[in-house]
């Protein structure tokens, strides 16, 4: 007798905590094999046979590859191609035990796995590296994955290794993403599915499409396969931002890049103490970030079976992104005032005092900072997999390569007038209020003058990848040594990027337009033809805050991308300087060799595996040491900071490392299994980190060095689990985790007074000798971090009809470090609770995941760590499928419209983020 459970497409195939070492193609087929066989195969009694899709598919195909498992794995899975749980891959991971996500314009971009950074976490496609150049945050300088980059229809499996083995790539500290795309014999018949969809952005008010189709199938009596899929994903969000810098002045100093001093009594306490630092703000910002992102995807796979035992592969992936993007920016730039009417501050030992600042001339800025970036994606693998009498082996090279081109270009504008910035520990969001008028004149385009047009400029990256290797296996038997397996690793890697920058004076923008009139000040340009009120696409700007906050919700903004549209490249450079400092070129290559060995053991109830894993890696970094006597800054033209060159640099080294791994499980019962891991982990340091570049900021007075004498991140692990599988699909676990961090990388900073030539707009400078903070990165002392995760998961098949269609998924994290003032992304406690409902043609869902606070950003003193509020996102879907293999979904993102709040250490405010809610609905059709 067969029973069918229909219901969702969402699948999440979740093993919630430590599951097993599996091939990510082994894990998929041990899931489908397993999935529908009883729990209590050996009872002699009949069996009723259940077939099951939907939500409870995914999760006896997780307990089930769990419980045929030695090391620590979690899997979601897909319940057919285009059916994965998410519209974001994070947004699935995040729901597995002990893994967070970090979001950007409102989407999962990186993982952290049992709070540790995301440069701890290595991400894999299909096992192997895979190049991201497409970014406007740098990415050719990172290591992290970047999980936006794949389309969630194309993916078969994704799996969470938290403990390694000999044969699974090195890099991941943490632990490992990897994800699988289908092939044409995983299936081994005709597969056709499409979908479309629309997302809504509550933020922005504007829809965008959404649409996948993929095609598989075998011929030749299964000897032939071939698959192929195209996507297309086009997002318009629109994220809303406030926030604020401070500095650290002393009593008498005055602000530092102002035209005259302030107030010798900045705390207001009647007394003048040169002795007394305190900490006022340097520079407030609301920002309203509009983006216009489309992306097209296409993955293919060729599989031919030449032999019973020899099969040869062709696969390939291309993704071509193209952005356009407006930062519609409200500056309000206190330090470079020259009259400082009033002035309260905290002590920079963090007393709880107010912080405010009152000035009769404010620097307020309109900007329009309008960038377009276009880049793409490809990789290409060819592989021979032979398999007979007991060996395995199988051969793959592959070649990978991401480029991007990116304009950033801003028309600055200044109008001044008189403002008060308050703050107090504990807020949110800083007060700003206007006086004398200047709450209109702001308003009022005649009030705005050009300052520059400026920012980056055909500025190139690039990331390339070479990749080899070889796998052999010989299995021996069901006892004792059951396998050995062996082989060997190439990786060999390249990143560059330039520094090219465009700067235009207000002269050369007047040029450029044919003439500006004049200015609000004698002898400047007029901006009253650029500026544009702006507001929020829909709603109110930060709209998800309900403080007592005052903040300006629309402003003038200049509308730079209307103005450079009118003019090819040629003209631009001639009306303007291009630069492209040495000091800021990243030019890295490195190669990996890595060799392992690893057994397969069993002995009755107590299975595993043991190896050890040998790394050489080799880099060189081509760059300049910098001439810190030569720092200019153009304050009209963003704050642009430059470092000139003293001498060319090229450092080359190498570092070996001995990866050791032990993966044991004991089945103390039929319902109950223990697992033991031990293990040693490492991560190289950040691309960027080891480019020996130099970065500086005249107006926070910081110079930051990196290093290309950095070695790795490495950590002692061990892990501990206990599960019990209470019925066919119930599973209550546990879990304790330890990792002992050797080193990480940190910063040392120290006080150095530097010449600095201040250059203006109209040519004017002004030269000055001030103190800065110079930090350079190094290697430093490490951390421990442990933790234990509760796990527990049941679909209620046994209550009575209606209520048999529900279930549920639980898990709960708690994450300790030895020193949280150093170690980010390491909240302390972390949950995820999933509820559904799936009877019949419909399918139902709500999950809900939540982390306590976290240290966001390490800072160098002066300046201040940055610390993320605790928060919890609700995403929810509803399915309902009819016979002839159509679909209706709707789907949520965020629904309770949940902000991001960052404060500075003390409490003082650092930036809040409004990503607003993403609503998606369409349809799916399969056969």
């Amino acid at each position: 007798m067969i029973r069918s459970i229909t219901g969702t497409a969402w699948c999440s195939a979740l093993a919630l905590a430590s599951g097993a070492f599996i091939t990510t193609s082994a894990a998929a087929q041990d899931a489908t094999a397993t999935a529908e066989k009883p729990v209590d195969a050996g009872d002699e009694a009949p069996v009723e046979a259940i077939v099951v899709t939907g939500i409870r598919a995914g999760l006896d195909r997780a307990i089930n590859v769990k419980r045929r498992a030695d090391s620590v794995v979690d899997v979601i899975s897909a319940e057919d191609v285009g059916r994965f749980p998410d519209v974001n891959v994070a947004e699935s991971v995040q729901r597995i035990t002990g893994v967070q996500i970090n979001r950007t314009r409102g989407e999962g971009r990186t993982v952290n796995i049992r709070g540790l950074p995301a440069n701890f976490t290595l991400g894999t496609f299909n096992g192997r590296l895979l190049p991201n150049a497409l970014s406007n945050a740098d990415s050719a300088s990172s290591r992290t994955f970047d999980f936006t980059i794949l389309p969630p229809e194309f993916i078969r499996l994704l799996s969470v290794y938290k403990s390694p083995t000999a044969d699974l790539e090195e890099g991941g500290l943490s632990g490992t993403v990897d994800v699988t795309t289908p092939r044409p014999f995983d299936t081994g018949r005709r597969v056709l599915a499409a979908s479309a969809q629309g997302e809504y952005e509550s933020n922005s008010g504007k829809f965008a499409p959404r649409a996948s189709a993929f095609y598989s199938d075998v011929f030749a009596d299964g000897r032939i396969g071939f698959s192929a899929g195209l996507s297309y994903t086009r997002r318009k969000p629109e994220t809303h931002t406030a926030g604020a810098f401070y500095t650290t002045l002393t009593e008498g100093g005055g602000i530092p890049a102002g035209a005259g001093r302030g107030p010798d009594d900045l705390n207001g306490d009647g007394v003048i103490d040169p002795n007394l630092r305190v900490r006022i703000p340097l520079q407030t910002y609301v920002y309203n970030y509009e983006e216009d992102n489309e992306r097209i995807s296409a993955i293919s796979s060729l599989q031919f079976k030449a032999s019973d035992a020899l099969t040869l592969s062709l696969d390939g992936f291309y993704s071509k992104l193209n952005v356009t993007a407006i930062t519609n920016e409200n500056l309000q730039i206190f330090n470079n005032a020259s009259t400082v009417i009033s002035a309260e501050a905290q002590d920079i030992d963090g007393l709880p005092t107010t912080t405010r600042l009152r000035v009769a001339d404010l620097d307020n800025r309109g900007g329009g900072r309008y960038e377009h970036r276009n880049g793409y994606i490809y990789s290409l693998v060819g592989g021979a997999d032979y398999e007979a009498d007991g060996w395995t082996a199988k051969l793959d090279a592959s070649y990978a390569r991401s480029a991007q081109h990116r304009d950033n270009l801003n028309i600055a504008t200044i109008a001044n007038g008189e403002a008060e910035y308050t703050a107090r520990p504990g807020d949110k969001v800083g007060s700003t209020i206007y006086y004398n008028g200047f709450d209109a004149a702001r308003l009022d385009p005649a009030s705005f003058r050009v300052a520059s047009l400026n920012g980056e400029f055909n500025r190139d990256s690039s990331d390339e990848v070479w990749d080899v290797r070889a796998d052999v296996a010989r299995e021996f038997g069901t006892r004792g040594l059951t396998a050995i397996r062996f082989g060997g690793h190439y990786v060999d890697r390249a990143i560059h990027q330039d520094n090219e920058r465009l700067t235009v004076s207000a002269a050369g923008v007047s040029a450029l337009y044919g003439g500006l009139p004049a200015g609000p000040i004698a002898g400047s340009f007029s901006a009253a033809p650029f500026m544009k009120l702006r507001e929020a696409g829909s709603g109110q700007f930060l709209g998800s805050y309900n403080g007592p906050a005052l903040f300006p919700t629309s402003w003038l903004a200049s509308d730079t991308r209307a103005f450079v549209s009118q003019f090819s490249d040629e003209e631009l450079i001639t009306a303007g300087v291009i630069t492209n400092d040495a000091s800021g070129i990243t030019d890295v290559a490195e190669q990996t060799w890595a060799g392992y060995v690893r057994g397969d053991l069993a002995f009755g109830r107590l299975s595993g595996n043991i190896g050890l894993r040998v790394v050489r890696t080799n880099q060189q970094t081509t760059g300049v040491s910098p001439d810190l006597n030569g720092i200019t800054v153009l304050p009209d033209a963003g704050g642009i900071t430059r470092v000139p060159a003293a001498e060319p640099l090229t450092v080359s080294r190498g570092y070996t490392d001995f990866l050791p791994s032990l993966n044991l499980k004991f089945e103390a019962s039929d319902d109950v299994q223990l697992r033991l891991s031990a293990s040693r982990t490492m991560s190289r340091p950040n691309l960027g980190d080891i480019s020996p570049n130099t970065t500086a900021s005249g107006t926070a007075l910081t110079v930051t060095r990196n290093n290309p004498y950095l070695d790795p991140f490495r950590a002692n692990n061990l892990d501990l689990t206990a599960e019990w599988y209470f019925s066919r699909d119930g599973l209550l676990g546990a879990a304790a985790f330890y990792k002992d961090i050797a080193s990480l990388i940190r910063t040392d900073t120290r006080v150095e007074t530097l010449p600095v030539t201040y250059i203006r707009s109209d040519g004017s400078q002004q030269q000055a000798s001030l103190d800065f903070a110079v930090s350079r990165l190094v290697n430093g002392s490490g951390v421990n971090v442990k933790g234990v995760e509760v796990y527990y998961q049941q679909a209620f098949r046994s209550l009575p009809e209606p209520f048999d269609g529900l279930g549920t998924v639980l898990n709960y994290t708690f994450i300790d470090n030895s020193d949280p003032t150093q170690l980010t992304a390491a909240s302390k406690h972390n949950f995820n609770a999933t509820g559904y409902y799936e009877k019949g043609p419909v399918g139902l869902r709500l999950s809900y995941s939540w982390r306590s606070g976290f240290l966001s950003t390490v800072a160098a003193a002066p300046a201040m760590n940055q610390y993320t509020k605790a928060f919890g996102t609700l995403d929810g879907s509803i399915n309902i499928r009819f016979t002839n293999g159509v679909s209706l979904v709707f789907e949520a993102v965020n629904i309770l419209d949940t902000d991001e709040s960052i404060q500075y250490e003390g409490g003082l405010p650092a930036s809040y983020i409004d990503a607003g809610r993403r609503v998606f609905a369409g349809v799916r059709f399969a056969l």
